[in-house]
């Protein structure tokens, strides 16, 4: 009984000496203030700045509604709001560079990084760190903080892939994609002009007691569909493009000769005015040969540029998210 109460005694030191020198060890790693790459309470971040190497820079900041604005100016894309936030809540330090690979790895940091400053609502620094690169099999990025001497490859656990692009600079990968954000309470007014067809322009109104329509297509001798028109109204919700397209050259010149499918104006009862100019993508010379062979259009169906007048960006839309919004005066007043 003796010996067998010596022997659980060394096994219960030995295990604490195994957890001490490596779990315990490990745990100092990542507390360490050169590994401290984790923000935990992202609600308390107010403001992103990242800047490369070029000096381009990006600024996020979140405003009262807890919306993001880009460079004080643009709304921010949601989801890459809370990819960035994900990567600054969850990222941690994997490992210190090991020194085989210290000096290269510094070199890129000194290169190539990406600086990342966050602040707190208040406006003060919290901390500020360099990113750059992969780590092995792309696996985590590397990253050292501001003051700090030892650079670290750092992950996210579970995740497999690096973090760099979570980092991006570039102003069209934040800029939101949303279009229209308006429920059929807030809509005072929608117009559609069709250069084209303008017999079935209209104009929707909803300042009344239900939906009033002007325009060519008023005059029916048929009673306006007071269901279709209220359905309609609920269409504009979440209207996103594709893509954004700033920035492309010579996309004003393309736009300028491509033909004009509708003017889209959206008037919310707040005053704030959305002015859409769709148009119609033009097909390569080749693509068009071939569609007149069939008696096809010339134009491309599944997509349109969309010039928003309103802030001046030029956005990549699809016609299956746009379809059910471009309607044609006539249709409220069919059964």
């Amino acid at each position: 009984m003796g010996k067998t109460l010596v022997y659980v005694v060394l096994l219960g030191i030995l295990g604490f000496g195994v957890y001490f020198f490596f779990f315990k060890s490990a745990d100092n790693l990542y507390q360490e203030k050169d590994a401290n790459f984790t923000f935990r309470d992202t609600a308390a971040i107010g403001k992103i700045f990242l800047v490369d190497n070029n000096g381009t820079s990006i600024l996020l900041e979140r405003q009262a509604d807890n919306k993001w604005l880009l460079n004080k100016e643009f709304p921010a894309m949601p989801l890459q709001i809370v990819n960035i936030l994900t990567c600054l809540k969850m990222q941690t330090a994997f490992s210190p560079v090991p020194a085989r690979d210290h000096d290269r790895v510094v070199k890129l940091l000194a290169g190539l990084a990406t600086k990342v400053e966050v602040s707190d609502r208040k406006g003060n620094k919290m901390r500020a760190c360099s990113v750059a690169g992969q780590g092995p099999n792309y696996h985590g990025s590397y990253m050292i903080l501001e003051g700090a001497q030892q650079p670290y490859l750092v992950e996210i656990q579970g995740f497999d892939g690096y973090l760099t692009p979570r980092y991006t600079v570039e102003f069209n990968d934040w800029h939101s994609r949303t279009l229209i954000a308006l429920s059929e309470a807030d809509i005072a007014s929608i117009e559609i002009q069709y250069p084209e067809d303008p017999s079935n322009s209209f104009k929707m109104s909803n300042t009344g007691a239900s939906p009033t329509i002007s325009g060519p297509a008023a005059n029916s001798a048929s009673p306006l569909n007071i269901r279709r028109a209220l359905s309609y109204l609920t269409f504009f919700k979440n209207v996103n493009a594709e893509g954004l397209l700033n920035g492309i050259p010579h996309l004003d010149s393309t736009i300028a000769n491509a033909k004009l499918r509708c003017k889209f104006i959206a008037q919310a009862k707040d005053n704030k005015q959305i002015a859409l100019d769709i148009y119609w993508i033009p097909l390569s010379e080749q693509e068009q040969e071939i569609n007149a062979q069939e008696g096809s259009v010339v134009e491309q169906v599944e997509r349109h540029y969309c010039v928003n007048r309103s802030s001046n960006d030029t956005f990549l839309i699809q016609t299956r998210t746009f379809e059910k919004l471009l309607q044609k005066g006539a249709v409220f007043y069919q059964q």
